[in-house]
């Protein structure tokens, strides 16, 4: 049986977990759901921010929801991002960011673009170092990042039915440049359009004509300036999720979903589409595009949570979508 692991995480994380277990619910049979504990929730009850028993549960899950972590108040104890742990401890190579627009209202009309880059660790990826009059920065780039991302980006393009590729570089770095290329051409091969676009050519192209291409593939240092054009097309960071990629293995982390002061209104868009990509990764793709469906479906009836112009409860904007499965 598939299973799903649910990390609520804190805040807000318990209440937008609840409601897209219920959408998940709703949309698909033969999923189990298994719930563990990370960050400060986690640490009340064990004193630590990622648990043994949560490693434990992440090896038997191949596909991990996880709510947005507050680790303020524990500044002081220099606490590890437990997801940082998770993403070295999994192998989760690669970043998936899938911007669709929910409602013409919110963004551009017609937005479903695909965003895929390497998915870098501070101080093994790229390492800040203090000198006497500046900070030096360096970065590794290894081939061979390169191609395992690119195949999980193609293996979603084949799956999704996506044809055009823009391979996104920078003139500045005409070396690293050239070898990202070469991989894309290698991997991708004569199946797919492929395109290379620097980097302010295709942000122009982005931003008048977003249908130009279905999948980008970036380097890491311009891969979240890319997801945060995308996002401005489709109304905003925190409604699409970081989804973290390994192979047989997806973690999607809603962390970018705003706090509310009030928590009884708190948007679990963010979530709802980690949910989409993980069941989408297990080859549910039937389940996976009613949930997706739904979910444009309750924007576009003007059926949301006030930061997106609606009035909605985070329970009441759950019942919105689950009725429409």
């Amino acid at each position: 049986m598939d299973k799903i692991l649910f990390l609520p995480g804190d805040g807000i994380g318990p209440r937008i977990s609840e409601s897209t277990r219920r959408i998940l619910s709703a949309a698909c049979d033969g999923v189990e759901f298994v719930e563990g504990d990370v960050g400060a929730a986690a640490y009340e009850k064990t004193g630590s921010f990622l648990p043994h028993e949560t490693m434990e549960l992440t090896r038997e899950c191949g596909y991990i929801l996880c709510g947005p972590l507050d680790l303020r108040a524990f500044s002081q104890k220099g606490p590890r991002d437990p997801l940082s742990t998770l993403r070295v401890q999994l192998d989760l190579y690669a970043l998936c960011k899938s911007f669709r627009t929910l409602s013409d209202d919110l963004g551009t009309p017609e937005v479903d673009v695909a965003l895929w880059f390497c998915s870098p660790v501070m101080g093994r990826d790229s390492v800040e170092t203090e000198e006497l009059d500046g900070i030096t920065l360096t970065k590794y780039v290894r081939k061979a990042s390169y191609e395992r991302m690119m195949a999980a980006a193609r293996r979603h393009a084949e799956t999704d039915g996506r044809r055009k590729v823009a391979c996104v570089t920078s003139d500045m770095f005409p070396e690293s440049s050239d070898m990202f290329k070469e991989c894309a051409k290698d991997v991708f091969g004569d199946a797919f359009q492929i395109t290379n676009e620097d980097m302010h050519r295709w942000a122009a192209f982005a931003i008048r004509d977003p249908s130009r291409y279905d999948t980008v593939v970036a380097v890491d240092l311009y891969g979240r300036v890319a997801g945060g054009i995308l996002a401005g097309l489709t109304g905003g960071n925190h409604l699409s999720p970081n989804v973290f990629v390994g192979d047989g293995r997806v973690l999607a982390d809603a962390g970018c979903t705003r706090f509310q002061a009030d928590e009884r209104y708190a948007n679990p868009t963010s979530m709802i589409i980690g949910g989409y990509m993980a069941l989408f990764g297990m080859g549910r793709l039937r389940e996976a595009e009613s949930v997706m469906t739904a979910l444009c479906e309750a924007y576009r009836a003007g059926e949301r949570t006030p930061d997106v112009g609606g009035g909605l409860t985070t329970e009441e904007f759950a019942d919105a979508v689950a009725r429409r499965i």
